[in-house]
């Protein structure tokens, strides 16, 4: 059966509204293409969670798959919450699971839990795990915020180590903006290579799917054009 296309979202970290972007993107992905699912194969914290992240990009999806993946109560790192609980987070378990979700969907958006350096045992980190899926593209989202430049380099220059593809970096709106905020764009360009593909502001995930997030999902569209996309 023919795979869909994998999209790989990570982040410079944690609590940086990456969910809140990916919400949105999966909406705009799913006006474009018929079948666009969401999903969340590692979540800590679901201890004092009210709703999973795997639920908040399922309810966003157009297309529904069997949900799976490692669910920790401890609001922790993956590897630490994986040691606790006595379940070790196994690639060669995950990364199946995945690709056979893949082949039913036109686009699958995979988030990943935390940071692209967060380690998920005491050998892996999740830039193993987007490498091992091989997607079609990953993007990075980091908070428009005084630090984001060092995030940036950080993690980009770890990732060519791997080596592991990094093809978009995506700007979200701080919640406390600073000095800074508004004007990491420009400089971004200067000192990493992957480009800004998107500024995503503060907002409902179904209003920012109609803004920047939008054009970005007619970007994917653009450049997989045999999947025929529609915009409804």
């Amino acid at each position: 059966m023919h795979a869909g296309r994998l999209i790989v979202v990570s982040g410079t970290g944690t609590g940086i509204g990456k969910t809140h972007f990916c919400e949105a993107l999966v909406i705009a992905l799913g006006r474009l293409f018929p079948r666009v699912a969401g999903i969340k194969p590692i979540e800590t914290g679901m201890g004092e969670a009210t709703i999973s992240d795997a639920s908040r990009l399922e309810r966003a999806s157009s297309f529904h798959v069997k949900q799976f993946g490692y669910v920790f109560a401890d609001p922790v790192s993956p590897h630490l919450a994986a040691r606790e609980a006595g379940t070790p987070i196994r690639l060669d378990v995950l990364v199946p699971l995945i690709q056979a979700a893949q082949t039913e969907c036109d686009v699958l958006l995979v988030e990943l839990a935390g940071g692209f350096f967060s380690p998920l045992s005491d050998e892996l980190v999740n830039a193993d795990l987007a490498r091992a899926l091989s997607p079609d593209a990953t993007l990075l989202v980091a908070p428009d915020r005084l630090g984001v430049l060092h995030e940036l380099i950080a993690t980009t220059r770890a990732a060519a180590t791997l080596p592991a593809d990094i093809d978009g970096i995506v700007l979200a709106a701080p919640e406390h903006p600073d000095t800074s905020t508004g004007l990491n764009a420009a400089e971004i360009g200067r000192v990493v290579a992957p480009p800004v593909v998107a500024y995503v502001g503060r907002g409902a995930p179904k209003d920012l799917a109609d803004g920047a997030v939008r054009d970005l999902a007619e970007r994917f569209a653009r450049a997989w054009p045999h999947e025929a996309p529609r915009y409804r």
